[in-house]
């Protein structure tokens, strides 16, 4: 997550990166062509999906720009029909811009992220899985960190999914209730988006998550849908307990903060270089990223891998990055930009 007050500066930085990604939609693959616009008929197992044949980010901001709005009662989220059967539930009123998904499996659905709880994302997953004939189907809620930007709706289901890691653990169960007013109030006009009328931010908080409720994966795991799987990557960068998840038949990648494009807000440069290698000769097609646009070009991990290393080895311009009363290091080289916040990522 961007903290707090890292937010404007932040978006300074980065807003270019993520711009050229900023969304609008696809016609949903599922859709019947009969359907009134913004209905989707009921999920079909037998529905094939045929993939562009390239991603480049013309073609991706052409896709997002005809893809598919769903309408929902909350008016907060902005739901999106993506390719590969995945909903993204974003989040454009506020700076953020926080981007949760609905994958779905034939033998059972995914909820990756549950955003940042501002609206009521439980009761619009019940909504959009009705719309979609899948409320009797069993859904899995799988946190990418635990930052409050991707956990804040988590209270609304019955478990979570996370990397086990004693700082996500107490992050969890500990919830958030005060020092984050200026961070709740970064609210942005969005067209079509409507603040929740009991959304306050100077008594907001996010309510802690019982650790009874709390389930763990582990680097490896394999999460089954039925007619694809999922590998849990367990990334460390930018937080301790980052969940990354690829379908290596398919060829999705559901990344997290920690992978999304040229900008990269870490903890450890080491950290960083050794999660870029894990992923860059992953076979990736589509990439969903959490922040801002929900597709962004994949996969380019392996060449700002190298650009990372020679960073590391000091080929960089140097500069600071001030936000939250402080001044963090951040290094430029080429198209990567790597702002170092040791401990300002574990708050």
């Amino acid at each position: 997550m961007f903290n707090p007050r890292t937010i404007k500066t932040v978006n300074r930085v980065c807003i270019a990166l993520l711009v050229i990604l900023l969304t609008a939609c696809s016609k949903n693959p599922n859709e019947d062509e009969n359907s009134q616009p913004g209905e989707p008929r009921a999920y079909d197992h037998q529905d094939t999906q045929q993939p562009i044949e390239t991603q480049a980010i013309d073609q991706l901001t052409e896709l997002l720009k005809t893809a598919r709005r769903i309408p929902n009662a909350s008016k907060w989220f902005e739901i999106i029909s993506l390719p590969n059967d995945v909903y993204a539930l974003w989040e454009p009123g506020h700076v953020e811009k926080v981007n949760s998904y609905l994958i779905i499996g034939t033998k059972k659905d995914v909820l990756y992220d549950t955003g940042m709880g501002i609206a009521s994302i439980g009761q619009t997953i019940i909504e959009l899985r009705a719309m979609l004939g899948r409320e009797h189907h069993p859904l899995m809620v799988i946190n990418s960190h635990n930052h409050l930007d991707h956990n804040g709706g988590n209270s609304d289901f019955d478990e979570a999914w996370i990397i086990q890691d004693e700082w996500a653990i107490q992050k969890l169960t500990g919830g958030l209730s005060e020092g984050f007013t200026e961070y709740w109030s970064e609210l942005t006009p969005h067209e079509g988006i409507e603040i929740p009328e009991n959304f306050d931010p100077q008594t907001f908080s996010i309510p802690p998550f019982p650790l009874e409720r709390i389930r763990y994966l582990s680097d490896g795991d394999i999460v089954d849908l039925g007619n694809r799987q999922f590998r849990v990557i367990h990334s460390k960068s930018h937080s301790p307990d980052g969940l990354a998840l690829h379908d290596e038949t398919n060829q999705l990648f559901f990344g997290g903060d920690t992978f999304g494009g040229g900008f990269y807000l870490t903890r450890d440069i080491s950290l960083l270089a050794q999660d870029l290698e894990r992923i860059s000769s992953l076979k990736v097609r589509w990439h969903y990223a959490s922040h801002g646009s929900q597709l962004i070009e994949a996969m380019q991990e392996g060449q700002r891998l190298t650009i990372v290393r020679r960073i590391l080895g000091g080929e960089r311009e140097e500069g600071t990055l001030p936000f939250a009363g402080r001044e963090f290091p951040i290094y430029t080289l080429d198209n990567v930009q790597v702002v170092l916040a040791t401990d300002f990522l574990t708050y």
